[in-house]
């Protein structure tokens, strides 16, 4: 954990994804669009989620960077995946996914989300509108599948 000049705690992640150079030209297009603002100058970031928790980034080396004041990040595998997944529904780069593992031939299904990735509790949850929206699903972390080789509890921070 560290603390930007604000005195700001933010989390970062050990180098987790390999972007392509053609992913990260797609990202520096859409940050333009956003503007920079400290984290994304400080860790050469892209924003994947400025919004309900707390903003999240990816990093062009392969960091995800977490904005954490008040938000219960602890820097899990879990919590990496869910950013990519947001990225993607919110910056609609798809390449992004492309970051993700692929299935492994002793996944099961997620049945949490019945394999979406997505947990909508039942239809309980909605926005201030009334909107209903779903969640990351908390069991296998956007993924749709879980595996005992990939353990999503664990912790992804950089050593130090």
């Amino acid at each position: 954990m560290t603390f930007d000049q604000s005195g700001r705690r933010i989390v970062v992640s050990a180098r987790l994804f390999a972007l392509s150079p053609g992913l990260i030209a797609r990202l520096r297009i859409a940050r333009e669009d956003g503007g920079p603002d400290d984290v994304t100058e400080a860790y050469d970031a892209f924003m994947l989620d400025p919004g309900l928790g707390p903003p999240t980034y990816l990093s062009s080396d392969g960091r995800i960077v977490w904005d954490v004041d008040g938000w219960g990040v602890v820097g899990t595998r879990a919590q990496a995946f869910a950013a990519i997944l947001v990225g993607v529904k919110k910056t609609g780069i798809l390449e992004l996914s492309e970051l993700l593992p692929t299935r492994e031939p002793a996944a099961t299904d997620c049945a949490k989300c019945s394999a979406t990735g997505w947990f909508d509790a039942d239809g309980q949850l909605a926005d201030l509108d009334g909107r209903p929206f779903s969640l990351v699903c908390p069991t296998c972390a956007g993924l749709g599948w879980t595996s005992p080789s990939i353990v999503l509890g664990d912790s992804v921070l950089e050593a130090g």
